[in-house]
């Protein structure tokens, strides 16, 4: 049994031991119920099982995590969960230990499968993410958050089950208990995950309400009422997608099937397709910050056959030797759509908020609802405010606004600057354990709705400032790239970029090499120093009797080593920004370096508090 030990170092606040049981399992974490508050125990590799019952000694904290700019929003992820507070063991006990070991299976199970067909099943079965390529083909076209969210394969399933079993058990009674008892062992093993609580809670209901209460409700009034329960429950599924998406889809289509006819069923289908595509499209936005024009055929054609997946999947957990495959099977699907990846076209929409779902959602139920009862003068101008939203969304409106973004990358730097829709990226920042550009920049970018970057500059080599370049090269357009102080003064269409440092030919020292570049936008001037040390500093203020600075990017992170006091009073900036990674190793920005600043009445940004800062 994992979880005994001295994991983490001693706080200033006293050990508490905390009674409570385990509520929710993941491979490097649990969610732990203490007196009725929900707290975050993160444990590597630990092997505890939800309802195992635990004594833990340990210290309470806020949630605290390092979110890079567009990254997973972990905290914001829990607290929707009512997860507010973390807590740091000194040593776990166990009192209980659920002798049902489904942590250890799934992961015993999904092992069995290589790693392309693990991370679609993963999220399938068990609602855990698992990352390869193939999961992040999936997420480009956003079929798996709309596939795993709206829970549409659950009830394909069911229905091919219990088509099945019509052959064995002819009573329609008892071949839908006998379908919904074949499906149980995924509630075990999903538990608690909520999409499959809602589905197995309902069609247990739906089932007592058709037989032994003579369909005395309808389906909808039983829809609502579980909602309504679930809410009673637990508040916080109000915040949650998940919860959204699984109940406003199925109400959806009920709508549509109750208030518009066709001649054909298939045309009924494809309509009820069409509308819950147009319905998920904020959520895709607030995802992706994109939106793909061939999204829709896609998902009529990968749906089914990620269904087919999930059934031969369930197969497996039914112990049929089929995990070879399967994997197949997989990798089949995985080279299909990594080739109609090559085809797909992207529009990149900025970032929308809740109130702007909100309003996208009233419009388009507006637009249904008066097309259904077929008031056309009032169709007519929903439709028009719908058609306004949709291009609101797709019309790059902020690819030419002009400001200067400096990205929260971490321990590192990248400044991005845009012009009338000309930018520049300088620098890239770098992190070993992950790809920055991919993963932060891009991203970024598409939040901007920004298609390409027309010169790329990296002030010098360290990593933490060019450890992006490569792969944003590879993944993204960039049109040019300097790292040679011979390429400025840079002047492009009446934007002049100067870089100050001419010096490099007298040092040795890599950080003596970095740019120092300086500009104009917006009326403010600003100084983005790299890595300069003092020694540059100094050369400057010789050479240069005034170099205007509104807006001055500190050098080194902050660290001592850069940022004088005679460099300061010299410039006289009016803010100063400083790029540093949240609690990192090297203690930036040093207190010597905020006691200037201070000094000077110079107001302090910092990206490890603020995130990203846009001027």
């Amino acid at each position: 049994m994992g979880g005994v030990g001295l994991s983490y170092v001693r706080f200033n606040a006293s050990v508490s031991p905390y009674q409570g049981m385990v509520i929710d399992s993941k491979d490097n974490y649990f969610i732990f119920s203490s007196s009725l508050e929900k707290l975050y125990v993160y444990e590597a590799n630990h092997n505890h099982e939800v309802g195992d019952v635990l004594s833990i000694s340990g210290t309470k904290k806020e949630l605290d995590f390092v979110t890079l700019e567009s990254e997973f929003d972990f905290k914001d992820y829990l607290n929707r969960k009512g997860v507010y507070n973390e807590l740091k063991y000194e040593s776990i006990e166990v009192k209980f230990s659920n002798p049902i070991k489904v942590h250890a299976f799934k992961k015993d199970f999904i092992s069995k499968f290589d790693d392309n067909t693990a991370s679609v099943l993963s999220p399938l079965l068990f609602g855990d993410s698992k990352n390869s390529d193939f999961s992040d083909l999936g997420r480009e076209m956003h079929l798996m958050r709309l596939v795993s969210s709206s829970g549409i394969y659950l009830s394909f399933i069911f229905l091919l089950i219990n088509k099945l079993l019509s052959f064995l058990i002819k009573k329609e009674k008892w071949c839908t208990l006998a379908s919904i008892g074949l499906l149980s062992p995924l509630f075990v093993l999903s538990f608690p995950r909520f999409i499959v609580i809602k589905f197995f809670v309902l069609k247990c209901i739906r089932w007592i309400n058709k037989y032994p209460l003579k369909k005395k409700f309808k389906y909808l009034d039983i829809l609502c009422a579980s909602g309504i329960l679930f809410l009673f429950i637990n508040p916080n599924l109000a915040r949650q997608d998940v919860f959204i998406l699984s109940y406003f889809i199925p109400i959806l289509s009920l709508f549509i099937n109750g208030s518009f006819h066709f001649n054909k069923k298939w045309k009924m289908s494809l309509f009820v397709m069409i509308s819950v595509a147009l319905f998920f499209v904020p959520f895709s936005i607030k995802y992706y910050n994109e939106l793909s024009l061939f999204s829709l055929p896609i998902q009529l054609l990968f749906t089914p056959l990620y269904i087919f997946l999930f059934f031969l999947s369930l197969l497996t957990l039914m112990k049929i030797p089929i995990y070879g495959f399967v994997s197949s099977y997989g990798n089949v699907m995985f080279s299909t759509l990594k080739f109609t990846n090559k085809f797909s076209v992207y529009i990149y929409t900025g970032s929308i908020s809740e109130v702007g779902i909100f309003i996208y959602e009233i419009v388009f139920i507006a637009l249904l609802f008066f097309a259904s009862i077929r008031l056309k003068p009032i169709k007519q101008i929903v439709m028009v405010v719908f058609g306004a939203l949709i291009l609101y969304f797709m019309v790059p409106i902020q690819a030419i606004r002009q400001y200067v973004s400096f990205i929260n990358v971490g321990q590192g730097d990248s400044t991005l600057v845009c012009y009338k829709n000309f930018t520049v990226l300088i620098d890239t920042g770098g992190i070993k354990k992950k790809d920055i550009a991919t993963e932060v920049l891009i991203p970024y970018f598409k939040k901007k709705q920004i298609y390409h970057i027309d010169y790329l500059i990296t002030t010098h080599d360290d990593f933490d400032h060019s450890g992006g370049v490569n792969s944003l090269i590879e993944n993204f357009t960039v049109r040019h790239y300097i790292n040679d102080y011979h390429a400025f003064p840079l002047n492009v269409n009446n934007f002049t970029i100067t870089n100050y440092n001419t010096y490099s030919s007298l040092w040795d020292d890599e950080n003596d090499f970095s740019l120092v570049l300086g500009f104009n936008l917006n009326n403010k001037d600003y100084l983005i120093m790299g890595d300069a040390p003092k020694k540059i500093e100094t050369a400057i203020m010789k050479d240069y009797k005034y170099i205007p600075c509104d807006i001055l990017k500190v050098g080194h992170h902050g660290s001592k080593t850069s940022t004088s006091d005679e460099f300061v009073r010299y410039l006289k900036p009016k803010e100063a920004v400083i790029s540093c990674g949240k609690n990192n190793i090297y203690h930036h920005p040093h207190n010597e370096v905020i006691a200037i600043l201070n000094k000077y009445k110079v107001r302090i940004r910092r990206t490890d508090t603020e995130s990203t800062i846009t001027f």
